[in-house]
């Protein structure tokens, strides 16, 4: 569904943004810059994508491209719409000419506290009072981010999860000086892009997905480092149990299920997982050897023997689409 200008319903302290996100700058135009462009574009949004390098440039509009052709071709588009969303993306090598319009703001570089704070710096100077300025980052904190801006009320996290034009969920996390508001104002304006998102009472490195999924692949590394099981395996009893589940219930519920009442699930079996964690790893670095185990059982894969990560990527989203319209028919 395209959308002409996108209402929050909120409109900050003082005055500094407007009900209507029309206008959305991208900086950073490397994989997640350009996921969230071709996310943007295809709702109906004018983008501008900054980057330093004409060469990152040219290559992700040729991403967005094949981004925005996918989702013709999966019916998530209408027919011709990719050419009417190119049309709506300019780029830009210089920050301050790509955000001096801007509504809103998604930065995407490198997770470098000293980059995000050069970069944020140089938003907050040009970026009219009114817009939202909001970082991509995977792990760092708003906190420390907007400590170099003059108007650090504004800034805030929205952490989203690959592929950005279909996975619906976002991460929303402000900073200590954030406003409300602003997190109201983002809040507003991902559902109403239909994503997904859920809103982070404090800040915490990784917040919610990474953490998750660092827990987990923490225990994936040792099984294979300590030869419980290939990385193939490791990954086919993750895709065919947990993972095949995973998409209908969280952990939460899984225990409350499982247990016949999350009460006698804690009662039950309490003992039972204090024997599987006593006997986990609790490292906070990939051991040497654990590396070179997975480099050489993840190349003895067999869908990456066989497949170029450009046709994995293609499975996998085909995958998606597919998984996504029968979670839209529950």
């Amino acid at each position: 569904m395209l959308v002409k200008g996108v209402t929050t319903g909120n409109g900050f302290i003082g005055g500094l943004m407007e009900a209507d996100i029309f206008r959305v700058a991208c900086v950073g135009a490397g994989l997640i810059g350009q996921e969230w462009a071709t996310l943007f574009s295809s709702k109906g949004l004018e983008v501008v994508l900054q980057d330093l390098s004409e060469t990152v440039l040219e290559k992700s509009i040729s991403c967005i491209r094949s981004n925005l052709q996918f989702l013709e071709t999966s019916n998530l588009l209408k027919k011709g719409e990719t050419e009417a969303a190119l049309r709506r993306i300019k780029i830009r090598r210089v920050i301050g000419e790509a955000v001096c319009q801007a509504d809103y703001v998604q930065e995407s570089v490198p997770d470098d506290y000293d980059l995000k704070k050069q970069v944020f710096r140089e938003m907050d100077a040009a970026a009219p009072d009114r817009a939202i300025l909001a970082s991509s980052s995977s792990g760092l904190l708003m906190t420390e981010i907007q400590k170099v801006t003059t108007r650090p009320g504004r800034c805030l996290l929205v952490h989203p999860v690959l592929p950005v034009y279909l996975i619906p969920l976002v991460e929303i996390v402000g900073g200590a000086q954030t406003f409300r508001e602003t997190l109201t104002a983002a809040h507003d304006f991902m559902k109403n892009l239909g994503k997904v998102p859920v809103l982070l009472r404090r800040e915490v490195s990784g917040y919610i997905v990474n953490r998750l999924q660092a827990a987990l692949l923490r225990e994936a590394v040792d099984l294979v480092d300590k030869d419980v099981a290939s990385a193939e395996d490791v990954d086919k009893a993750f895709r065919m149990g947990i993972g095949l589940r995973d998409p209908l219930i969280g952990p939460f519920l899984r225990i409350h299920l499982a247990g016949g009442g999350v009460e006698r699930f804690l009662k039950n079996f309490s003992q039972s997982y204090r024997h599987r964690w006593e006997t986990m790893e609790t490292w906070t670095s990939i051991p040497p050897s654990a590396a070179e185990k997975i480099v050489t059982s993840v190349r003895e894969m067999g869908v990456v023997r066989t497949r170029t990560l450009e046709e994995i990527k293609n499975w996998r989203d085909e995958m998606l689409v597919k998984l996504l319209e029968l979670m839209r028919e529950d």
